[in-house]
Parts: C-alpha cells; structure tokens; sequence
C-alpha cells in the first residue's frame, strides 16, 4: 500500500491557501467578514499558516440545526462551519488530499464528487440495461438477459451519523505518514461533538462540513473493491451510502447482501432494514409489462425507457406554474428551472417538458437571467481584483517610504 509524507507543507503553501479562500469565498462575499479575508488575503494567510504551524488552531464547539432536506423532506441534523478559518482550512486540506482520494476510487462511485454525479451513474445503468436487452447480441458479448432479473437496492443506517472516527482516523494514519498531517486531520474529525437542545451529541462526520462528503466516500473505498473484486457484481452504483446491484437470481443477491453485511461490521456500520430484491422490470411474451422498475437517483428505469421519478416531475410542473405568474424571473428562479431541465434532458420524457414546462415559461429566457448575471458577477470578481492590487502598490510604496526615511 503505498504511503504519503510531506503533505502538511502542501496545505499551508501560500498559493494553496488563496485558493482555498477564492473557493470558500463562492457565493458568500457579500458577508462581511468573508468579504474581509476575500479583499486581504495576504493577512489572513499569514495569520492561517501560523495557527497552523504552531497548531494552536481548534474549532469551536458548533451548535447543531435540524433542516427538512431535498424533495422528501427528510430530517437531517447539520452544522454550519465557520468562515474564519474553518471553511478555509477544509478547502485547503481537500485540495491536497483528492489526488489521494481518487487513487483506488470506484469508477461509479457517483455521489458529491466533482464531474460525478447522478448522470454517469444514469448511463451506465442504461448502458447495462440496454446491451443485455439486445436480442441477437454479438459474440463477443458474453452478458444476457438473464444477468439482469433481480436487483439488490440496499443503503446504510444513518451513514455520516455511524461513521466511526476512530475507524477512519487509523485509515488516514495507515496512509499518511506526516505528524503534522495526521494532527490536521485528526483536529477536524474531533470537531464533530456538536451541541443540540442542550446536551453534547457526537454526530459522526458531520453534515455541512465540506471534509465529509470525501471523507466518507474514502470510508467506503474498501467496501466497492470488495463488492466488485470478491463478490463479482458486474452492475453495481454506489451514490454515497446508496447501493444498486443487478444479479440473475434472488439466492445469489441474499448472498452478496449477507456478505457485504460482515463486511460493513468491519466499519462500524450496519445496513438499513429497508433493502429490496426484487425482478426486474420485464415485457413476457404476451406483450405485457411485468416486474418493478429501479427507483434510483432521481430516475426511473425500466428495461426499455428511463423516467423521472414522480416527485421530481410534479415539482418541476409546480414551479414552472408559478413563475408562468410571476412578472420578472429571478436568478434563482433561471437556475431551478434550467437544473431541472437537466432531468427531463437525460430521461424519456420529452412530452412532459415541452407540455407543462417549454410553454408555461422561456428556457432562453432563463439562460438569458443566469448570463447576466455571471457577466455581473465577472465585473464584480475584476473590481476585487483591482482592489487588491490597488491595495498591495499602496502598500509596497508605503513600504519604500519608511525605508528611505
């Protein structure tokens, strides 16, 4: 297994750091104390790489917030980190640990990372689907139709919640030989006893932290070599804690749920008592539609068409119905509509969009709302920018004075 060292010094490396703060800084400069370490960077970088140095830097015990979540509206128990200088340094340690984190990453392992996302796994499970749906398939394709019959979905029981730190804390030191790295790393996963209605909770790895979501696919990395490497499973997408798996009878997928069980056990972890096996949707000779289709990501997918999921589909309706009313269309409006638009673009339900979308509200309009305001925000960025630079001449004149004098 191969090792790392020098990592600490690649974090507080200065061209690291202001990056860090360039992405941290998205969509929040109109706060002032964001906008404050946005404007002086060079201060504040000095400031960040002292209380690193001398590892003086602790978070503060967060106050954690129970939110309603996505379309189903599911409890979820987060916290919001602080800009100065935790949201920094976050960024600043995911920027030198992703080339770590992708060495050995699953190829569909979709979910919450960059260029990732609920699209590729859509096509690969389309792409299975379909060239096992071919009737008359080629030689060199030893796959068929009875590779896809049965389907395992399955996800785990409170996932970020259940993490194990002390599990993932071995992992990291199992793989970065750095002190001062393993120091950083295990400062941020200690900062996860958050109080809520006053009383200490440990909440595992904690939602909201922009560290969490590859911390916890790393967590899992072992559990898809297993999967693909021991089980053998041909189709398997992980989106985060959420599985699928296509298999050719129910007797081989119970096994393969039973063993990636133990294997969860290694990690602390546990299945959630919601799994389903069940045949895949087939059309029988008779020309009727049989089975049940996969629910997952967002989609729909039967053997010959994918859809989107109807709660996705009535509020993609609902919302185009209410802007139809509205005189003028917000930025955050345009983006809603257009992510939206981004469903129905990679499913089969073209109708649907041109019917109760495409005619209740402009799709060139909306791009038309989003381009304005990117070219403002671009003004924004170079008027910064110009100030910065205003500022840093000023400086190093004021410099030259005091060495004259």
């Amino acid at each position: 297994m191969r090792t790392y060292k020098h990592q600490f010094e690649k974090v507080i490396e200065y061209g690291n750091l202001a990056k860090a703060i360039n992405r941290s800084s998205l969509r929040k400069r109109d706060r002032d104390d964001v906008y404050d370490v946005f404007l002086n960077p060079d201060k504040h970088i000095k400031k960040i790489t002292k209380q690193l140095l001398e590892q003086t830097w602790k978070p503060r015990k967060h106050r954690a917030e129970v939110i309603n979540d996505g379309i189903t509206q599911k409890k979820r128990l987060i916290i919001r980190p602080d800009f100065c200088y935790e949201q920094v340094i976050h960024h600043a340690v995911i920027q030198v640990m992703q080339p770590i984190f992708y060495k050995g990453m699953y190829e569909y392992s979709c979910g919450s990372i960059p260029d990732r996302g609920a699209t590729l796994g859509q096509r690969y499970i389309e792409k299975y689907i379909r060239k096992n749906n071919i009737s008359n398939p080629p030689k060199k394709c030893k796959w068929n139709k009875s590779n896809i019959k049965y389907v395992l979905k399955l996800d785990i029981h409170h996932f970020f919640q259940s993490i194990n730190i002390n599990i993932l804390k071995q992992k990291f030191a199992n793989k970065i030989k750095d002190e001062r790295m393993l120091w950083l790393l295990n400062t941020i996963l200690q900062s996860n006893i958050v109080s809520f209605e006053g009383q200490d909770v440990d909440i595992g790895l904690p939602i909201g932290y922009y560290t969490s979501q590859w911390f916890a696919n790393w967590y899992l990395q072992d559990l898809d070599h297993f999967i693909k490497e021991k089980l053998h499973i041909r189709c398997y997408v992980r989106y985060m804690d959420d599985m699928i798996m296509f298999g050719k009878n129910k007797k081989e997928l119970k096994c393969c749920l039973e063993k990636i069980r133990e294997f969860l056990k290694t990690l602390d972890l546990d299945i959630k008592s919601n799994w389903q096996i069940f045949r895949f949707d087939y059309i029988d000779k008779n020309g009727k539609r049989k089975g049940r289709p996969l629910d997952f990501i967002g989609f729909k997918f039967y053997r010959d068409k994918t859809i989107l999921r109807k709660p996705i589909m009535y509020k993609a309706t609902r919302k185009a119905s209410k802007l139809e009313k509205k005189e003028k269309l917000t930025w955050y409006d345009a983006c809603q509509v257009l992510s939206y638009m981004g469903y129905f673009k990679h499913s089969d339900t073209w109708l649907i969009r041109e019917k109760y979308i495409a005619k209740k509200i402009s799709i060139k309009a909306c791009k038309s709302v989003i381009s304005k305001h990117s070219k403002s925000l671009n003004l924004q960025k170079k008027q910064n920018s110009d100030k910065i630079k205003e500022k840093g001449e000023q400086n190093g004149d004021n410099i030259q004075k005091s060495r004259k004098d």
